[in-house]
């Protein structure tokens, strides 16, 4: 464990107010992501290295109200990351982490005093990865300072028209995110090929978004994005309005979907863009009662290379909803908690026949059509 040691060490002075050298935290970084790489290959149950990716919850706010999501109707409390909590994953986590991300539920540009994270982010030379709905990416500083620590920004938009996607994505305007994002891609693009980060788009299939997929596939590679991952809708809220919207409430719609995903398919392949699609539904009865084939299972890498921080220094494993906490750094510190019993169980059980909890109904481990598997089409290759 020579190489915790030394980070530990690394952290001891950054308490102190002595920062890394660039170079060496270069280093530190391509070390950190070897070790957690072999330990991820070998099932390690402890790992003599940190996460290479972490998940910051600095807030829970977001200035839209769509309708599928909780966020619309009351979700109690607006959480905002505890300072002292803050202040431990820089010192511990960031010398070795190289993607940042500043919210799991929420809207990440509504991060309090965002532009001393992004100072943060540069300090310790991590990437800035962010899912937002662009509506706050503003002003050509800011949209330059985004662009040069930026590792992925994926947006979440729906639909490809501004009547469907403003009566989703309440609170937005369609042609002013459209807007920002020209503004952002002017930014990237001034950088050199090498640094310019993937943009990629989110977009949910309902009803009302279905007939629009191909142009929206369209529009997306209009700026110059990269990837499109689509997924179907799901209940998350009790109103029947968002039940109806989904597209698995009949045989009909369930063909019609199909239907679209095989355009969609060839759209992309047309237009040399990557898309993720969910698979089709079965809209027939096996025959003889057989079960349907499943696609084979991924190897978990959330384990040895991910992890979620809450705002009050709860350690989570990863974004499985329901998923149980590993611990707290409250009165302990990442070090301790990465490498804890609990983080040790699941490690030696997620690829086993018996995987520990909720790493049971992971759609990792355990991939169908009913979990949420995907099916990748990549650019201009048949499917």
């Amino acid at each position: 464990m020579e190489f915790l040691t030394r980070l530990r060490e690394v952290t001891r002075q950054v308490r102190g107010g002595s920062l890394p050298s660039p170079e060496e935290l270069v280093e530190l970084k391509r070390e950190n992501r070897r070790r957690a790489v072999e330990a991820e290959a070998r099932d390690a149950e402890v790992c003599d290295s940190l996460p290479t990716w972490i998940n910051t919850t600095n807030s829970t706010v977001c200035n839209l109200s769509c309708p599928f999501c909780p966020q619309a109707y009351g979700k109690g409390v607006d959480w905002r990351m505890e300072e002292p909590i803050y202040q431990r994953i820089l010192a511990e986590l960031y010398p070795a982490a190289e993607i940042v991300q500043l919210s799991a539920f929420g809207e990440p540009m509504m991060t309090p005093r965002l532009a001393e994270k992004f100072d943060d982010m540069d300090r310790f030379g991590v990437k800035l990865e962010m899912v937002t709905n662009a509506t706050l990416m503003k002003g050509e500083a800011l949209l330059a300072r985004m662009a040069g620590i930026m590792g992925l920004l994926t947006v979440s938009f729906d639909g490809a028209t501004k009547r469907t996607y403003d009566s989703l994505r309440v609170g937005a305007d369609y042609d002013e995110v459209l807007a920002n994002l020209r503004a952002y891609n002017r930014a990237r693009h001034v950088l050199r090929k090498e640094q310019q980060a993937p943009l990629h788009f989110n977009t949910i299939l309902m009803k009302k978004t279905l007939p629009e997929l191909p142009a929206f596939l369209r529009l997306a590679k209009e700026f110059d994005a990269q990837h499109v991952t689509v997924m179907h809708l799901v209940r998350m809220v009790p109103e029947e309005s968002v039940k109806e919207e989904m597209l698995d409430s009949s045989p009909e719609w369930k063909a019609r979907t199909n239907n679209a995903l095989l355009e969609a398919a060839a759209v992309a392949r047309e237009i040399g863009l990557s898309v993720n699609l969910p698979p089709p539904f079965e809209v027939a009865a096996v025959a003889g009662g057989k079960a349907l084939p499943t696609s084979p299972s991924i190897r978990c890498w959330f384990l040895w290379q991910r992890m979620y921080v809450g705002p009050f220094g709860e350690v989570v494993p990863c974004c499985l909803a329901g998923i149980h906490k590993n611990g707290n750094v409250k009165q302990s510190d990442f070090f301790t908690e990465w490498n804890n019993e609990m983080y040790r169980t699941m490690r030696r059980r997620v690829h086993s026949d018996d995987p520990y909890g909720a790493c049971k109904s992971c759609y990792l481990v355990n991939r169908s059509a009913d979990a949420g598997d995907f099916d990748k089409v990549d650019a201009g290759t048949a499917s």
